[in-house]
């Protein structure tokens, strides 16, 4: 198995950036998180020297939005992992 990842930045033409993090895994990949009595909520996705923090800010109130976006990675993860489960079931057995 053979992973990478990598970070572009783009500015727009009306000067806005773009900044695009891609993680491709391997075994050195890690995702953790940390849960709410450690302060704030937040997960950790590392690999290869790229790291996404997800959290809320630090005293903030959790408002619906935050909901929303928990429930829309959750069944993007889910949906990530239903897909990694079927495609390593359909490979041919390691010798």
């Amino acid at each position: 198995m053979s992973g990478y990842s990598y970070t572009t930045i783009n500015v727009t033409s009306d000067g806005e950036p773009r900044i695009r993090v891609s993680l491709y895994p391997d075994e050195r990949a890690r995702v953790e998180y940390y849960p709410a009595e450690r302060g704030c909520p937040f997960l950790n996705i590392e690999h290869a020297g790229a790291r996404v923090s997800i959290g809320l800010t630090h005293g903030s109130e959790v408002a619906e939005q935050h909901v929303r976006f928990a429930r829309g990675l959750l069944d993007a993860a889910a949906a990530f992992l239903a897909d990694c489960e079927r495609l390593h079931a359909e490979q041919p057995a390691a010798a």
